[in-house]
């Protein structure tokens, strides 16, 4: 089985008021929510910018080198989808035993009365996400969806009950929704 090495390269137009730059395997990506970078020391795979687009280019045809450049292709979508619309991840409050209540502070999310415990639960908030707390709702927001993603993993890990029948005890954090988009 042969693979037409034409079909592994693929050109991303920019949005318009998009501008992304190269260098030294770090890809900027600039737009109008901001400035967001991404590392491409790892991955085998080229990317050449000219004036509006950017092109990606696998280095082979095997399997491994297919998958490494598809996953290129998304990274860089992503880039550019966050500095123009943003994400936004949505979290809900459940509890049966005890009312627990949310704070986000600098740099992490504090988790007061968590299944009835003395001491808070912290999560750490990765990066430049915004989490703003609304009633039961936390609302993690911001244009790096790694950061969103994973500062919604942590607080939603830090409520995890250890030990206990999860279909009675469904006290925790949880995600009901994400997103494009600012909140």
């Amino acid at each position: 089985m042969s693979i037409d090495r034409s079909s592994l390269t693929r050109e991303i137009i920019l949005p318009e008021g998009v501008s992304a730059q190269f260098t030294e395997d770090l890809l900027t990506i600039t737009g109008p929510l901001g400035s967001t970078s991404k590392d491409f020391r790892l991955i085998r795979a080229k990317l050449n910018i000219d004036s509006n687009k950017i092109t990606v280019e696998s280095l082979g045809s095997r399997k491994k080198q297919r998958a490494t450049f598809g996953t290129t292709v998304a990274h860089v979508h992503n880039l550019i989808i966050g500095v123009t619309e943003g994400y936004t991840y949505k979290l809900k409050t459940a509890f049966a035993h005890f009312p627990m209540s949310v704070k986000a502070e600098p740099g992490k999310i504090v988790v007061e009365n968590f299944y009835g415990e003395r001491g808070n639960r912290i999560a750490k908030i990765i990066g430049e996400s915004n989490v703003s707390v609304k009633g039961d709702q936390v609302i993690i927001s911001g244009i790096n969806i790694e950061e969103v993603s994973q500062t919604a993993a942590n607080l939603e890990q830090s409520t995890r009950i250890k030990n206990k029948d999860l279909r009675v005890y469904l006290d925790g954090i949880y995600l009901f929704q994400k997103g494009r988009g600012k909140e």
